[in-house]
């Protein structure tokens, strides 16, 4: 079974382009005309699956000063200061240009700072969008981003601005008008320099690509991780910091009960996984008919797939991703297993 990750970037520039045809201009507002409730910690913003792919934008007020938007399949954040904005993550496939027209119904302020979370390009390729518009008005931008985050800039040399502010420290601190924002990397596998951010007042925690708040059942292979161990601890590290609202790129607004739901589907695939290996023995796949090791890996993994999806069905069949990435799941634990062991 494969799973292609590289395309998945050129399906959003499709959706972009499909989503944000006829995005309508809308009229600024101060914070204080905001219409909005702000969301309740624990809760789920309504209806948001059908809403985030027929709506140009969906923005959630979480705090006096801090919003989250979903544009399709993404999400973003940002907090109005008393001078400008500043926004976590400029999304990419032309959907830069929603966030920043969520923006401007909630005020007039430019967006003055710019924070890149991690170097995959479905969450930062719209950077431009944002420098020009901050320029447009006659301002500069600072964009921020870790030393990690810098470093992988450099490297692939992608064609998106550069940081302005590196983050050299980590754990770190970095300020944006009196508001405290700590910095530090996620160690999860799911990209070298992926990093969270704590907005210390606000209580809000942007921790992208971690957990899919209420959809669950996360992207491939557990959301795209190399191996379990240091995405568990650092989701378990995450629940040790003071926050009530999760940012996490994808899904719905968080909380802490969705890290532990995820944590606890990690749990129940591993045990499956576990007890369909037991059932399921390699030599049973080994056949010198095709005098290949690779060949007898992959049936023996698909076997074990289909037993621990029957296992994992009563609890987790419901969701439409069950029989699209439940396999990828169990096949990860499976060689996560294979490599380091444990319980």
């Amino acid at each position: 079974m494969t799973h292609r990750l590289i395309p998945a970037f050129a399906l959003l520039i499709f959706l972009g382009g499909f989503l944000t045809q006829g995005v309508p201009p809308v009229q600024a507002k101060t914070p204080d005309d905001q219409a909005g409730n702000k969301l309740t910690p624990g809760t789920y913003v309504p209806d948001l699956v059908p809403r985030r792919y027929t709506e140009p934008y969906v923005l959630q007020r979480l705090t006096e000063r801090t919003y989250w938007v979903a544009v399709a399949s993404h999400n973003s954040l940002f907090y109005v200061g008393e001078e400008g904005v500043i926004v976590f993550d400029p999304l990419s496939a032309g959907w830069g240009q929603a966030v920043l027209q969520a923006i401007t119904s909630v005020t007039d302020l430019p967006v003055s700072a710019l924070v890149y979370s991690h170097f995959h390009l479905d969450h930062i390729a719209d950077a431009q969008v944002f420098v020009d518009a901050t320029k447009s008005r006659g301002a500069s931008l600072r964009i921020i981003a870790s030393a990690k985050v810098a470093e992988q800039i450099k490297r692939y040399g992608t064609p998106i601005p550069s940081p302005t502010e590196v983050i050299e420290d980590d754990p770190g601190v970095v300020s944006f008008e009196g508001l405290r924002i700590h910095v530090q990397s996620t160690g999860d596998s799911h990209a070298p320099d992926n990093s969270m951010f704590l907005l210390e007042q606000e209580q809000v925690l942007h921790y992208v690509d971690s957990v899919e708040p209420e959809d669950l059942i996360p992207y491939f292979r557990l959301g795209g991780i190399l191996e379990v161990g240091s995405t568990t601890d650092s989701l378990r590290r995450s629940l040790d910091m003071d926050w009530r609202f999760l940012s996490a790129g994808h899904g719905n607004v968080g909380s802490k009960k969705d890290i532990d739901k995820h944590l606890e589907l990690i749990a129940d695939i591993r045990v499956a996984a576990r007890e369909a290996m037991a059932e399921e023995p390699f030599d049973d796949y080994v056949n010198m008919e095709v005098p290949d090791a690779v060949v007898w890996i992959a049936a023996h993994e698909e076997a074990i797939a289909v037993r621990a999806k029957n296992q994992l069905r009563p609890k987790y069949g419901e969701s439409l991703r069950f029989d699209v990435t439940m396999d990828s799941h169990i096949i990860m634990m499976v060689g996560d297993i294979g490599h380091f062991g444990g319980q």
